[in-house]
């Protein structure tokens, strides 16, 4: 979905944080797609959601990638 982003000029931080949101799109893809037959408001509700909460999750899913020493 993201390829192509970043060229291979960019920095190695770049790239993980490219991986980190293309992971959170894949959640929320999910998530917004298991819907329960309600169209319309909930999905706009659904993509408002993710607009919000995609830095955040995408944060913790680097944060839990962070190798610990």
């Amino acid at each position: 979905m993201l390829e192509g982003y970043f060229d291979d000029n960019d920095t190695q931080q770049s790239k993980q944080r490219l991986l980190a949101v293309a992971a959170a799109l894949e959640i929320a893809k999910s998530a917004v797609g298991a819907g329960n037959g309600i169209s319309g408001a909930r999905t706009e509700y659904d993509l408002q959601s993710v607009a919000r909460e995609i830095g955040p999750l995408a944060d913790a899913i680097q944060q839990a990638l962070t190798l610990r020493n």
